[in-house]
């Protein structure tokens, strides 16, 4: 689907439950404490949809910037994230634009960044997520949420199955530099009244302080 296809899709209705994602909520730690009047930590949220894991983090400190190209479902985002002490910011792109992305940052950088089921076509994975690990600060971490190629094999709803990736294929496509360290690797898997829903990869990734 492209830009315009989830654009009609999000005009239609409310497209996702609101929550958080699960994996996030159980791997992505709260940022580090912060004095009065400093800066909240950044965080990069990729593929941010309608917002849901956005709000999340900023209600557990971050200061976020949410990434879509659908600007419907930001629109969507904007009007859930209204609480004055939510520090977001929703912003149509394209999450494979290293420029771009960099500019949202006083630093250029971030404190996180986080994926959620963003699955390119196998010849465009290099252009998705190699350049993830440079836009993390020293010490950051890079959340990556994917759907598992069980996902496909069992017939689940989704992207064709061969655009799903395994976590190892989501750290091989991350090209991860020699001072970034995978700290999870694993798969999740979601169900619902005692039926799978969902078979995810989770991958989290650390960038070395200095």
């Amino acid at each position: 689907m492209d830009s315009e296809a989830w654009n009609e899709r999000y005009r239609a209705a409310t497209v996702w439950s609101g929550r958080p994602n699960a994996a996030l909520v159980t791997h992505v730690p709260d940022p580090p404490a912060v004095g009065p009047g400093s800066p909240r930590p950044r965080a990069l949220d990729l593929g941010c949809g309608e917002g849901a894991d956005a709000r999340w983090l900023a209600a557990r400190g971050w200061q976020v910037v949410g990434v879509d190209w659908a600007g419907v479902a930001l629109d969507h985002a904007r009007a859930a994230a209204r609480e004055p002490d939510l520090q977001t910011q929703f912003v149509e792109g394209d999450v494979t634009d290293t420029q771009f992305l960099a500019g949202l940052s006083p630093t250029g950088t971030f404190d996180l960044v986080t994926v959620g089921f963003v699955h390119p076509e196998p010849e465009d994975r290099a252009a998705m997520f190699a350049h993830l690990p440079g836009l993390l600060a020293p010490g950051g971490l890079l959340f990556v949420l994917a759907h598992d190629p069980e996902h496909g094999r069992r017939g689940l709803p989704g992207p064709p199955p061969h655009r799903l990736l395994s976590p190892q294929q989501v750290v091989e496509a991350l090209d991860l530099p020699d001072d970034c360290s995978v700290e999870l690797g694993t798969v999740h898997v979601r169900e619902a009244e005692g039926a799978v829903t969902a078979v995810d990869s989770v991958v989290l990734v650390r960038r070395a302080n200095g």
